[in-house]
């Protein structure tokens, strides 16, 4: 079977390795392949879908926001010329995709990321031999762009998401509430003690993770790093990413290597997360959905409109995360928080409450729905 996502932030890449770990944990013999759909567009489309994107969130939310409301409007299964318009297009530059999917058909496509859905559909539609589409939305919000008629089964992160799929027509009954799919590393058990000392951690101390984002970051990380410093005693991790800019701003502060533990680009962060007692970050589903994995308290940066803004909302309804609306307001939360042992665990038990085992549940129904299909 086909993994399909898109490299648009890092969420829905994860998503995808998820499912495939969780996969291979339970039946190692069934054979997967990833797929980035932006690897098979041109290049000027993949630098305007991507390279859009961050630009837009990181310097234009606001404008986002409006286009993410605008087209998500349509209700039912009538597609608008917009959207026709745009499928069209996605159509032709996603050709060596179909190329790459008619060339194996696969048993089965899950599809993390809505890029290639309805063009993976279409090739369902035609009557493509054994191929099969399956859609895992990784927010806690659809969006039309999600929508594919020809999507057989989807998972999805809450019982609002299934309403809104109706809303398009889809059936409850093709619907598993599954949660949104993370690492299985994310809930295997852990040794503190370990983890401080091969970090270099304080044990002694409450540990607070930053992060702004794996490929861009949002925010002034480096400054609300030193603020906290200087409102509590903890000591602050950050979660630099790919961002060298930082990590050498960061490098350089007096707090760094004292209070102060700077990290690039790492596949630990689960590690980070089982000694920390809070995460002040970005509300993307992925992020989000470890820290509910960990029972990590959550203070979240200012949203950007769109699926942050509505993960965020989520999350701060259910009682697991704090919404701010500014730098300085984060730097009061976590202050709060950090002084308030009730409170915060207050925040750890609801996280821990909207946890779900997402990747193990959607690789049990894989498996089921291969064995029987091998079986007709």
């Amino acid at each position: 079977m086909i993994f399909l996502s898109s490299s648009v932030g890092a969420g829905h890449n994860q998503a995808a390795a998820a499912v495939m770990e969780a996969l291979r944990l339970a039946e190692p013999s069934v054979p997967t392949e990833f797929a980035d759909a932006l690897g098979f567009v041109p290049g000027w489309h993949r630098l305007l879908y991507a390279g859009g994107y961050s630009l837009a969130v990181t310097k234009f939310p606001r404008l986002y926001g409006l286009g993410y409301r605008l087209m998500n409007r349509p209700v039912g299964r009538r597609r608008r010329w917009q959207e026709r318009a745009r499928l069209r297009l996605e159509w032709y530059v996603l050709r060596r995709l179909r190329r790459f999917v008619l060339a194996r058909l696969p048993a089965l496509v899950m599809a993390t990321h809505y890029l290639a859905m309805p063009a993976v559909g279409r090739l369902v539609r035609q009557g493509t031999p054994g191929v099969r589409l399956w859609a895992v939305v990784t927010d806690n919000e659809s969006h039309r762009f999600w929508y594919a008629e020809d999507v057989e089964r989807w998972f999805v992160a809450n019982e609002q998401v299934v309403g809104e799929l109706g809303r398009w027509g889809v059936e409850p009954g093709r619907v598993t509430v599954s949660g949104i799919p993370v690492h299985p590393k994310w809930t295997a058990p852990l040794d503190r003690q370990s983890i401080c000392r091969d970090w270099k951690l304080p044990a002694d101390r409450p540990i607070v993770l930053l992060s702004g984002g794996a490929f861009f970051t949002v925010g002034p990380v480096a400054e609300m790093a030193r603020a906290i410093l200087s409102s509590c005693d903890a000591h602050v991790v950050v979660l630099a990413g790919s961002n060298k800019r930082l990590l050498a701003r960061l490098a350089s502060l007096p707090e760094a290597g004292t209070r102060l533990t700077p990290v690039p680009f790492t596949d630990r962060v689960h590690e980070l997360a089982e000694v920390a007692c809070l995460m002040v970050t970005k509300a993307g589903g992925l992020t989000t959905t470890e820290c509910t994995a960990k029972g990590l308290a959550m203070v979240l940066t200012p949203p950007v409109p769109g699926q942050e803004a509505a993960n965020a909302r989520w999350l701060a309804r259910h009682g697991a995360a704090v919404v701010t609306r500014s730098a300085e307001e984060v730097v009061a939360r976590v202050a709060e928080l950090l002084a308030s042992p009730g409170r915060l665990e207050s925040l750890r038990a609801a996280a821990r409450r909207l946890y779900r085992p997402a990747a193990r549940t959607i690789a049990e129904e894989i498996i089921k729905s291969l064995r029987h299909a091998d079986r007709q």
